[in-house]
């Protein structure tokens, strides 16, 4: 059985919040894909989250600054479970699975009614503290700036600077051309 029921949550980057259902294959990069997330990490086509039998699966397509599962760089296709954090460019989303237990701390339930002489409840548990800013769970990456192919505009530097020494050294010789004429 193909796996159904899942949701990808952007939980940091740009589009923070979006919940993205995963009917079929979900192709995310910066642009002609599905997903599409404007961040220069990402590569056009750069990942591919896809059901399979029993769940869900994430596929790097070739990016250059690759993409992580739970904090590691993936090699090839690899398997999620519910909770599992996607990690593209600055960008990461959680994998929600329809029907997954929720992790949710609550006090057993006593049925019926307390006997006067019984010592009185222990309190309840209490859920750890939620700090408002999100932690980074990946630590500190550096991207391999060497690695990465720059845009059109700046390899048309040398011969844009080129041209101009052409013209200007022609505007100079027409001028000196002329003053002795």
């Amino acid at each position: 059985m193909v796996g159904t029921g899942g949701t990808l949550v952007v939980t940091q980057g740009s589009l923070t919040g979006q919940r993205l259902e995963l009917e079929g294959d979900l192709v995310i990069g910066r642009e002609g894909v599905a997903v599409t997330i404007d961040d220069p990490e990402l590569s056009r086509r750069h990942a591919a989250v896809r059901p399979v039998d029993g769940g869900f699966e994430v596929e790097d397509l070739g990016s250059l600054n690759g993409t992580f599962v739970n904090g590691q760089r993936i090699e090839g296709p690899t398997k999620l479970s519910g909770g599992d954090t996607i990690k593209v460019g600055q960008n990461v989303l959680e994998l929600e699975v329809a029907g997954a237990p929720a992790t949710v701390i609550s006090p057993a339930f006593t049925p019926g009614p307390t006997p006067a002489t019984a010592a009185p409840a222990a309190a309840p548990p209490t859920a750890p503290a939620v700090s408002a800013a999100p932690a980074e769970p990946f630590g500190t990456y550096a991207v391999p700036h060497t690695k990465r192919s720059r845009g059109i505009a700046s390899r048309q530097w040398g011969p844009m600077l080129l041209s101009w020494a052409v013209v200007a050294g022609t505007a100079v010789a027409l001028a000196i051309y002329f003053a002795d004429h």
